[in-house]
């Protein structure tokens, strides 16, 4: 079963993919998980499959260790990440100059400079290399 996002049930199907998403990289059957993290077959193949299953938190810290992955990574829903913009547009407020810069970029300022700013939604300037000016986030 499919999860719409704002059903508080959604992270369950995210994390069972995840789940088995690692697991496979890992190069573990589902046996073999459950028997590692000490719970039964069925908790595993239900997690990973798209009904529901619930679990605690320490069953996801448990899974995590085996599959040597970071906690929050298994949360992460990489169909939604694959939907966010990798770029956003840029444009110098002198000579017009256009570029896309790299959202890493802009993320890694925005923290390098977080006192700076006010929200989320105000994104960093940069420096034209065209003329000096400043460049900025264009919607």
């Amino acid at each position: 079963m499919d999860f719409k996002k704002e059903d508080e049930n959604y992270i369950y199907g995210v994390i069972g993919r995840n789940v088995k998403k690692y697991r496979k990289l890992k190069g573990l059957t589902q046996a073999q998980l459950a028997e590692k993290i000490d719970y039964s077959l069925s908790f595993v193949a239900g997690l990973e499959s798209k009904k529901h299953q619930t679990f605690s938190l320490g069953a996801l810290w448990r899974i995590s260790l085996i599959l040597e992955v970071d906690m929050y990574k298994l949360c992460i829903d990489e169909e939604q990440e694959k939907l966010k913009p990798k770029f956003l547009p840029y444009v110098c407020e002198n000579c017009d100059y256009h570029t896309d810069i790299p959202i890493e970029l802009i993320d890694i300022v925005s923290k390098a400079n977080s006192l700076n700013y006010q929200s989320k939604d105000i994104y960093p300037s940069f420096t034209c290399p065209d003329c000096n000016s400043k460049l900025t986030y264009k919607e």
